[in-house]
C-alpha cells in the first residue's frame, strides 16, 4: 500500500506541476514585423566658434581687455560661427545674451546699446527683429557666418556718468536653441 501511496502522491505532484504552466499555454498567434521599418536617426543641434576679432571704431584690437570706451564709441565683435540645425522638423534660434546678461557697473550698462547681427544673412536665418535669429532645419552643418555684436556707448552720456566704471564681456554668450 505504501508505493500505492507514493505513486499516487507522484502523479498528484506532477499534476499540480502541469497545472502551474496552465496559465503560460498559448492558443493560436501570429506576428508580423512592421513593413519599411528600419533605423531611425537623431538629429543634431550644434554651435561651433572660430576665431573672434574685436574692433574699437573701426580699428583691430589686440587686447579687448586694454580698451577704455568713451561715449560715441563703437566696440564690435565679428565672431565666426558655424550652425549645425538638423532635424526633419527642428526649430531653433540663434541669439547672443545683451546686456542683459552682462555685469558691472550700472551706468555703464546704461550707457551701453547692445546689437547682434549676421552678415548677410544667410539664407538659412531669418531676423525675428528683435536681435534673435529663426535657424531653418539642414541635413549638414551651415558654412561659418559671420556673427557681429556692437556695443555703443551712447555720445549723449553727460557729465562724468560711467567714468572709470568696469563691465564684463565675458558674459556675452552666443545660444542656439530649440523651442516648440
Amino acid at each position: 500500500m505504501e508505493r500505492l501511496t507514493k505513486g499516487a502522491l507522484a502523479i498528484g505532484a506532477g499534476a499540480l506541476l502541469l497545472l502551474g504552466g496552465a496559465g503560460t499555454y498559448a492558443l493560436w498567434s501570429d506576428s508580423q514585423a512592421v513593413a519599411e521599418a528600419g533605423d531611425i536617426t537623431s538629429g543634431d543641434l550644434d554651435l561651433a566658434m572660430g576665431t573672434p576679432v574685436w574692433t574699437l571704431n573701426g580699428t583691430p584690437v589686440a587686447d579687448v581687455t586694454a580698451v577704455r570706451i568713451v561715449p560715441g564709441d563703437v566696440l564690435a565683435l565679428t565672431q565666426p560661427v558655424t550652425v549645425t540645425a538638423i532635424g526633419d522638423t527642428l526649430q531653433s534660434t540663434l541669439s547672443v545674451a545683451g546686456t542683459d546678461a552682462l555685469t558691472g557697473d550700472a551706468a555703464l550698462l546704461d550707457a551701453l546699446d547692445v546689437t547682434f547681427e549676421l552678415d548677410g544673412p544667410p539664407s538659412w536665418a531669418t531676423d525675428n527683429g528683435d536681435g534673435t535669429f529663426e535657424v531653418a532645419p539642414s541635413t549638414a552643418a551651415y558654412a561659418p557666418v559671420d556673427a557681429d555684436v556692437t556695443l555703443t556707448f551712447d555720445e549723449a552720456t553727460p557729465d562724468q556718468v560711467a567714468t572709470n566704471a568696469v563691465v564684463n564681456l565675458s558674459s556675452l554668450t552666443f545660444t542656439l536653441e530649440q523651442h516648440l
